[in-house]
């Protein structure tokens, strides 16, 4: 599912990150839309950037926060590899949420 939109009763969004919070709170997550309210978002270093790898560890996806290289283009860092230092700046890139959108 590319994405899944989620909608109270009464047509408030909820969010539109849906399919993220089912992988990352499953059952959890439909009970909080079941009762109209929304799936608190992770913390920073939670946060799973899903189409994001790391190009210093290769972890992938990108978990935490992200650091970004705009000198490199497509350049991301994790906080473990943003600490060993960069040729360029890094932008720490925040976490989306629905008010982004």
């Amino acid at each position: 599912i590319p994405s899944l939109i989620i909608l109270s009763s009464d047509g408030k969004l909820l969010t539109r990150r849906g399919r993220d919070d089912v992988s990352s709170k499953g059952v959890e997550a439909l009970k909080v839309w079941a009762r109209g309210e929304k799936v608190p978002p992770p913390p920073p270093e939670e946060y799973e950037w899903s189409s994001v790898s790391c190009d210093g560890c290769s972890a992938a996806p990108l978990i935490g926060q992200r650091y970004h290289c705009d000198t490199c283009g497509n350049y991301d860092l994790c906080a473990a590899c943003e600490k060993k230092g960069h040729d360029h700046p890094l932008k720490l890139i925040p976490q989306p949420n629905d008010e982004d959108d």
